[in-house]
């Protein structure tokens, strides 16, 4: 699945509000983007294991949810998940396998009871920490998320995905140095994370880096070739620096390429001077129509 980065206004956290403001970063992927480094770890072992018939049944039914995971049967997913839990009510892997599940159909209530059995049964889950973030962020919780991703990385300097969510958080707040000091810590542990790399490009855009900016663009382009990320992110930077032409060059580009946050993208003060040529509206016509035939 390739919904992790879900663009909209400034990019970075997905469907759950980081502020009030329409301009806000959306943050659904956010808890993807955790969960897709343990997924592509575990349907290969769990492919193996399958195949091998040596394993229980509890064991049997977390491999099946995560081939149906990773095969995007999130639905079927849930379901072997919890036949694993029902098997074995002690085993915090099957409850923080069931949790993300959850988290990834939007039964986000559902999803942050099995963090807390996850926890309850052992203390030093750290993903199952992340994924409580992660929601209490969706939820507008922003200084209790933002307590939370800190002590992740005050623990555990190494965590990636904590500097990463963090970051993002802090650009949703406009922080910008802290920001960049963020996602630059997660890109100097996971060199090619392109969640990060936007995100730290939308950062040194609005500090007015334009050079380096269009720099990280690029080479997001070159790992996400024909994604609508970087030229999103070069719309961004151009309409910073008030360079209308190429901003909806750029958003038009973007656009065709798929970009989901469409409501997001038309509400952006960001985009306002953009408003004016007819060229906006007719790309946010011809978006809706391809996004509603997808």
């Amino acid at each position: 699945m390739q919904r992790w980065l879900v663009l909209s206004p400034d990019g970075c956290v997905a469907r759950a509000c980081v502020t009030a403001s329409s301009a806000a970063p959306s943050l659904l992927a956010l808890g993807r983007k955790f969960f897709a480094i343990f997924r592509s770890i575990r349907v290969t072992a769990a492919l193996v294991l399958l195949l091998l018939g040596c394993v229980g049944e509890e064991a049997k039914r977390k491999a099946a949810g995560n081939v149906r995971f990773h095969n995007g049967d999130l639905a079927g997913a849930v379901s072997e998940y919890r036949a694993a839990v029902a098997i074995a009510p002690q085993d915090p892997n099957a409850h923080l396998l069931l949790g993300n599940a959850l988290f990834e159909v939007g039964e986000i209530a559902a999803a942050h009871r099995e963090y807390q059995t996850t926890l309850a049964i052992d203390p030093n889950a750290r993903e199952a920490r992340r994924g409580q973030a992660t929601i209490a962020l969706r939820g507008g919780k922003i200084a209790a998320a933002r307590s939370q991703f800190e002590a992740l990385v005050d623990e555990d300097p190494t965590d990636a995905l904590a500097h990463s969510a963090l970051g993002k958080l802090l650009l949703a707040q406009n922080q910008l140095d802290g920001a960049e000091q963020h996602l630059r810590a997660a890109l100097a542990i996971v060199a090619n994370d392109p969640g990060a790399l936007y995100c730290l490009g939308l950062t040194l855009a609005k500090k007015r880096e334009e050079a380096r900016a269009r720099e990280l663009f690029d080479r997001l382009e070159t790992l996400t070739p024909g994604r609508a990320y970087a030229s999103y992110g070069r719309a961004m930077v151009w309409a910073l620096a008030g360079k209308g032409v190429e901003a909806m060059s750029a958003l038009e580009t973007a656009l065709g390429r798929g970009v989901e946050d469409l409501d997001g993208v038309e509400k952006d003060p960001a985009w306002a001077a953009l408003k004016s040529d007819p060229r906006f509206a007719a790309a946010i016509a011809k978006a809706r129509i391809v996004q509603k035939l997808r």
